[in-house]
């Protein structure tokens, strides 16, 4: 909600291993509009990779982040 607020057109968060018992899962929280593929991906996204290290194992998050087109550039991707 936070990322939407700040004018990003999509967002994408991935929470993936042992969130719940011994069994790993992956949990997607999606909002607004993302591409996947083509050229414009390079541009217009913005991807993170974090590991977490708990007790129990080892907790994978991915952010991404979809950049409105601005053609000043200033909030985001002039091209």
């Amino acid at each position: 909600k936070f990322i939407m607020d700040k004018g990003a057109k999509g967002c994408e968060v991935v929470v993936s291993g042992k969130l719940r018992g011994q069994r790993a899962k992956a949990m997607k929280f999606r909002d607004g509009y993302m591409i996947h593929a083509g050229d414009a991906t390079n541009y217009y996204v913005e991807k993170a990779v974090k590991h977490v290290h708990l007790r129990q194992g080892v907790i994978g998050i991915k952010v991404k982040i979809m950049l409105p087109h601005d053609p000043s550039g200033e909030n985001g991707i002039a091209k």
